[in-house]
């Protein structure tokens, strides 16, 4: 047995094995199921695979209540996930792969309209949810809770992102007009690194609001300057790092080796965005 009631039972070796064989489990039945959906096209149209997935992940977060407790510090590990790992681990490649399989001569045959509805449709976005809540609190305000109308923006542009991850699934399920995919899909990759931006420009108008009295000539300027700079730094960046991927493989002949050309594209993945980070821009806009 494991033991559960230690701080450290996650960092033991047969616990770790346990975390790891759980999780690969989880893979092995979602991958399973996927297949099942895929060979049953009238059950994906009613139950797409990222609903699928979300109830596998519901139904194995009850069977690990309902058999170690609610309280216990190894069910709260395992259905935990940090964020950092995500972000850090897990994004780059996701990002990469999507810019890599994307069709080049759709995606920037349709570059005006994808940059102003990732754009301009997550400023209307962030600025309807925030006017939303601002309305809101205004007919059901709480003695607690007094939120500003920049804190309500900021708000706004943490969520304001979307991912349709399930309405592409069924664009290509149903192989539609191949302008329409890339326009959502297009929209999708930009708006997310967007939305970033735009969160972060206004927390850090947010936080020199609560420093000192606001002085909003100043301020909006530099938000304008925050957001344009992180945007165009981080695509400036990403174009830097592509001519030089591309030199590289031009200069360096790797088709003999393919096991060393395939090792290079993890650095691929992995640099720019750290890069990004480093110097406080948009890791996602850069890969």
């Amino acid at each position: 047995m494991v033991e559960t009631g230690g701080s450290s039972w996650h960092q033991t070796n047969r616990g770790v094995s346990i975390y790891f064989t759980v999780y690969a489990t989880l893979f092995f039945v979602v991958v399973i199921l996927s297949k099942f959906l895929h060979d049953r096209p009238t059950l994906a149209s009613f139950v797409p695979e990222a609903a699928m997935i979300i109830l596998v992940g519901m139904f194995a977060g009850l069977i690990f209540h309902l058999l170690m407790g609610d309280e216990n510090e190894a069910v709260e590990s395992m259905l935990s996930f940090s964020p950092t790992v995500f972000f850090v681990v897990l994004l780059p490649p996701i990002i990469f792969n999507s810019g890599y399989h994307i069709q080049r001569d759709l995606f920037f045959r349709h570059i005006v309209p994808i940059c102003l509805y990732a754009c301009i449709g997550t400023i209307l976005a962030t600025s309807i949810m925030a006017i939303f809540l601002f309305v809101f609190n205004s007919l059901y305000a709480s003695a607690t809770f007094q939120p500003s109308f920049l804190e309500l923006l900021t708000f706004g542009a943490l969520i304001s992102a979307t991912d349709p991850v399930s309405t592409l699934a069924v664009f290509q399920a149903k192989q539609v007009d191949p302008h329409l995919f890339y326009l959502v899909f297009g929209e999708s990759v930009i708006n997310d690194a967007v939305g970033l931006i735009l969160f972060e420009a206004l927390a850090h108008t947010l936080e020199a609001f609560q420093d000192q009295p606001p002085a909003l000539g100043p301020e909006l300027a530099q938000f304008l300057f925050d957001f344009v700079v992180g945007f165009c730094g981080s695509m400036g960046l990403g174009l830097i790092m592509g001519l030089g991927v591309a030199w590289l493989f031009k200069t360096i002949d790797l088709r003999h080796t393919p096991l060393l050309e395939l090792c290079l594209y993890v650095p691929m993945m992995y640099t720019p965005f750290f890069l990004a980070e480093i110097a406080r821009l948009s890791g996602i806009v850069t890969v």
